[in-house]
């Protein structure tokens, strides 16, 4: 079972081709290095929406 990081949470967003040749859609996953190296959190349609997922992620308050 995965434990929770301690803070400062750090993430980043990575850019991800996904589809058939000549029709990819591009996804942006949000990864992390807890509990494990390069450990996805979470995957979104569109960059926004991945940067609000950092954002709540990386926030102190939220804990």
């Amino acid at each position: 079972m995965a434990t929770r990081p301690p803070y400062p949470r750090e993430a980043r967003i990575e850019a991800v081709e996904k589809g058939a040749p000549g029709k990819t859609v591009t996804w942006y996953q949000l990864r992390a290095d807890h509990p494990h190296a390069n450990t996805l959190i979470s995957e979104h349609e569109t960059e926004q929406e991945a940067l609000d997922a950092r954002e709540r992620y990386e926030d102190q308050e939220k804990e």
